[in-house]
C-alpha cells in the first residue's frame, strides 16, 4: 500500500473500526477505549502513517463553515456528492452551508455574497454548470480572497482547486466495451447544453472513430430526465432501427430508455445493450439492472472536502483527476 496516499479510510478498514473512531484517535480523544485505540495505533505504526496537519491543527474552539453550491440537489448525482462532502467535513467538525441555485448565471453572485456575509471559510461548487464566464469572472475578481474547490468544473484560477472526473476516458471506454461485446451500431443520447456532457460527447466520438463505427447514431435531449430518455430513445430508434447499443449521458436518461424498450418488447441486452452514466442508485433499481459508467461520485465528494480542509489549514492542495470505471450489470452482455 502506498503510504503517501494512505488515508483515514484505509486505516479504518485495516483496523476494523469507523472513520470517526480513527479521527478521535488522531485527535487524542478520551472517548475511545484502550483496546480500540491500540488497534488503530498498531495500523498507524505498521504503515508509518503520518497524519496531515489538518487532522490535528483545527482549533477546537474555532467554528468553521464551508458553503456547498449546486443547481439541483434533487438529482441523485448531486445528492450523493453533497452527502459524501458532508460526511467528510463532519469528521473535522466543519459545518456545511447548503445553497441550491436553479439559475446559476443569474443567482451566483447573490448566493456567494450571502455566504460571504455568513463568514464561510471556503466554498465548494458542485457540477460543470459553474464552468461559465459569469462564475469565472466573479471568482477571479470579486472573490479572489475566498478559497474555492470545484467538482467537475474546470476554472483554472489561482484561488480554485478542482476535482475532475475523466469523463472523456469513461465514455470512450464504454464504446470499447460495447465493441468488444460485438456491438457495431452504438447510439449516443446526451444533454447538449451540459458542459459535462460535451466532454462525454467528445469521448463517444473518439471511441467510435477508433473502432470505425458510425458517428451519427445520436440524439440530443432538453434535460436529463427520465421522460427525456423515453422521448430521445424513441426518436433514435425510429431513425436508426438497426441500433444494437445505446450509451446515455446519465442514468436517469438510461432508465427512461429502458422503460421505452420494455414497453415496446425490445430485449435488453440481446437486441439493444444499454449503458448509463454516474453509477447512481437508480442503476441498481431498474429492470434489467443498468450497466453504468462509474464517475466515482462519492470519491469525488470526499476528495473535494479533503482539498478544502487542506486549504483551510494552509496545506499544499493539488487538483485531482479521477479515472472513471464501468460497472457491468444486466443491461449489457
Amino acid at each position: 500500500m502506498d503510504i503517501q496516499k494512505l488515508t483515514i479510510y484505509e486505516i479504518s478498514k485495516l483496523a476494523g473500526v469507523s472513520i470517526t473512531t480513527v479521527s478521535r484517535v488522531l485527535n487524542g480523544s478520551d472517548k475511545v477505549n484502550a483496546e480500540t485505540k491500540m488497534k488503530v495505533e498498531e495500523v498507524i505504526h505498521r504503515y508509518g502513517y503520518v497524519p496531515k496537519q489538518s487532522a490535528r491543527n483545527f482549533t477546537r474552539n474555532e467554528a468553521l463553515a464551508v458553503g456547498l453550491l449546486m443547481d439541483d440537489i434533487r438529482h441523485a448525482y448531486m445528492s450523493e456528492l453533497a452527502y459524501a462532502i458532508n460526511q467528510e467535513l463532519g469528521i473535522w467538525k466543519v459545518e456545511p452551508v447548503l445553497c441550491n441555485i436553479p439559475d446559476i448565471e443569474r443567482e451566483f453572485i447573490t448566493q456567494v455574497d450571502n455566504l460571504v456575509e455568513k463568514k464561510v471559510n471556503g466554498i465548494i461548487l458542485l457540477g460543470s454548470v459553474f464552468e461559465n464566464k459569469i462564475c469565472r469572472v466573479a471568482i477571479e475578481k470579486r472573490y479572489s480572497e475566498m478559497p474555492f474547490v470545484t467538482v467537475n468544473a474546470n476554472l483554472a484560477l489561482p484561488n480554485v482547486r478542482e476535482v475532475l472526473q475523466d469523463q472523456i476516458q469513461g465514455t470512450r471506454d464504454a464504446v470499447k466495451y460495447l465493441f468488444q461485446c460485438g456491438k457495431r451500431k452504438i447510439g449516443w443520447i446526451y444533454y447538449h447544453k451540459s458542459h459535462s456532457d460535451k466532454k462525454k460527447h467528445e469521448g463517444f466520438l473518439q471511441g467510435v472513430k477508433k473502432y470505425k463505427l458510425p458517428a451519427d447514431y445520436m440524439c440530443e435531449t432538453n434535460d436529463k430526465s427520465l421522460e427525456e430518455g423515453i422521448r430521445a430513445t424513441e426518436i433514435l430508434l425510429n431513425s436508426h432501427p438497426d441500433t444494437d447499443a445505446i450509451i446515455y449521458s446519465s442514468d436517469s436518461l438510461a432508465v427512461g430508455g429502458i422503460h421505452y424498450m420494455n414497453r415496446n418488447s425490445i430485449s435488453i441486452p440481446d437486441q439493444i445493450a444499454v449503458v448509463g452514466f454516474n453509477n447512481s442508485r437508480s442503476a441498481k433499481e431498474c429492470y434489467p439492472t443498468l450497466t453504468s459508467i462509474d464517475n466515482k461520485t462519492s470519491d469525488s465528494g470526499r476528495a473535494a472536502a479533503q482539498l478544502m480542509i487542506d486549504i483551510l489549514n494552509g496545506q499544499k492542495a493539488e487538483s485531482r483527476m479521477l479515472v472513471c470505471g464501468l460497472e457491468i450489470r444486466e443491461s449489457t452482455p
